[in-house]
């Protein structure tokens, strides 16, 4: 009994090892892309790994990269079906074991919204909103094409420089940068409930405090 239930054991070890993952990257998908893809993958059977690198500028909009020593059909077609669900026709591809991600049957998932890019458009004034400390809420931030002004308290003008990156506005402050996301949430107002774009920040910063803040404009008409 024993040794029937060691092999047993053993041998589900072994299927869970053959089992590949799937190396997902995804560049400037919009917070709903990136939920419905979320939902897909952790409805599927494989095991799967987020890999923050950019998606090479070769890559079409959506890319499957299999492993040619070891191909599983029936999972390649449902990663085709999610990209498909998410409204791209996804391009397959080969590679051989030299890729050591993808060996023994591991695949490559690429997925990139190439329009976001060309569609983004900046709002030209917003203002702060749900800042850490709150002398700094409600400030004006101007946008130009390259520069972000921020109007302080004290009526100076600081002026950095931003750029749209892989969806996502970034500001950039001396040696480093602060990111922020962008959303379309209604906003609740003495007039009702109005549209809006926000830029909610993705980190903390000590300093400026003024910079530890999320951007937002309100479109009351």
């Amino acid at each position: 009994m024993k040794k029937g239930f060691l092999i047993c054991v053993l041998a589900c070890m072994l299927v869970a090892c053959q089992q590949p993952t799937v190396y997902v990257f995804s560049e400037n998908l919009q917070d709903e892309q990136r939920n419905q893809l979320d939902a897909a993958l952790k409805a599927q059977i494989l095991p799967y790994e987020y890999v923050t690198l950019e998606i090479p500028s070769d890559f079409g909009e959506a890319t499957l990269l299999l492993s040619s020593d070891k191909i599983y059909s029936k999972e390649t077609e449902q990663l085709a079906s999610i990209m498909q669900a998410l409204g791209y026709e996804p391009q397959v591809n080969y590679t051989s074991r030299s890729n050591h991600f993808y060996g023994d049957g591991n695949i490559g998932f690429y997925l990139k919204n190439t329009a976001a890019n060309a569609a983004f458009v900046m709002p030209k004034q917003l203002r702060t909103t749900q800042c850490s400390e709150d002398k700094y809420n409600d400030l004006i931030v101007t946008f130009t094409k390259e520069y972000a002004d921020f109007t302080l308290p004290s009526g100076a003008v600081v002026r950095l420089g931003w750029e749209f990156l892989y969806g996502y506005v970034v500001i950039y402050y001396k040696n480093y940068s602060q990111t922020y996301r962008h959303s379309q949430p209604l906003i609740n107002t003495p007039f009702g409930d109005k549209p809006s774009d926000t830029y909610t920040f993705t980190a903390h910063v000590n300093n400026p405090s003024w910079l530890d803040c999320s951007l937002q404009v309100v479109y009351m008409d």
